[in-house]
């Protein structure tokens, strides 16, 4: 089963690299370098200019993982509903293949093709950090990397599962929900305390469900920059994947 797996998700990968798509996330890292790099001090965060690296770290930090996110969802949205539109799959069926394989393939594509767009977007941050004089955090942020990584597989994990059993606009529409709740989670839960009521009680348990996706974004980037860090938050998140995983042994394609 891993090595069908395996053949599954080169195979997937390799398509994708015959795509736009990476290009497209080429063409953001570098638009993501040249703001990085340009005066910004219009920018403003709790009312003061960001000045400073510190700052803008950070701002460029939560606009890394933010894009990611939203990468990880277009690049896995569709994968394994196409594959069933050109009928591929019978040619998998036929050699016996499990469709908790199958499919387990093409979401590992899915995470893989969302981790290296983000890896893109990572870089030209790091790029950002040398020329700025701080050299000394690349080697902090590749172990940082590896914790922003869960967050945006997270999202394209769920998003690929969700694709499996949803129509592929029910599972982007309830991808970017959990993405947005993922993402600015502490926003919503100080908006959920000032809504108050039954809005603010759906809010409540919404943000339960959805794991803290902005505090994995903070934790990453704390890490970087040699401060402390929540871990508790990434053992959470990594219970949550576990959870998510569990579609891919439950939820079945019909059209199989």
């Amino acid at each position: 089963m891993k090595s069908s797996v395996g053949i599954i998700m080169k195979t997937a990968l390799k398509e994708r690299m015959r795509r736009k798509e990476l290009y497209i996330i080429v063409i953001l890292a570098i638009l993501l370098l040249l703001l990085c790099s340009s005066d910004v001090t219009s920018i403003t965060m709790n009312g003061e200019a960001v000045t400073g690296f510190s700052n803008m770290f950070l701002l460029m930090h939560t606009l890394v993982h933010f894009v990611g996110c939203v990468l990880a969802v277009v690049l896995s949205l569709g994968t394994i509903p196409k594959e069933y539109e050109r009928k591929n799959s019978h040619l998998v069926w036929v050699r016996n293949i499990s469709q908790e394989a199958y499919h387990g393939g093409l979401t590992l594509a899915n995470v893989c093709a969302s981790l290296s767009a983000a890896a893109i977007l990572y870089l030209a941050l790091g790029v950002y950090a040398v020329t700025k004089g701080h050299g000394e955090v690349l080697l902090r942020m590749i172990p940082a990397f590896l914790i922003l990584s869960l967050s945006i597989s997270f999202v394209s994990l769920f998003v690929s599962v969700m694709s499996i059993k949803l129509p592929v606009m029910a599972a982007g529409i309830l991808g970017v929900i959990v993405m947005v709740f993922g993402v600015f989670h502490g926003m919503i839960g100080l908006f959920k305390n000032m809504l108050g009521g039954l809005g603010g009680k759906c809010m409540s348990f919404f943000l339960f469900l959805v794991p803290d996706l902005s505090g994995i974004q903070n934790a990453a980037c704390h890490f970087a920059t040699g401060e402390k860090m929540e871990a508790h938050l990434i053992f959470v998140l990594l219970f949550s994947l576990w959870v998510v995983s569990l579609g891919l042994f439950i939820f079945r394609k019909k059209e199989a």
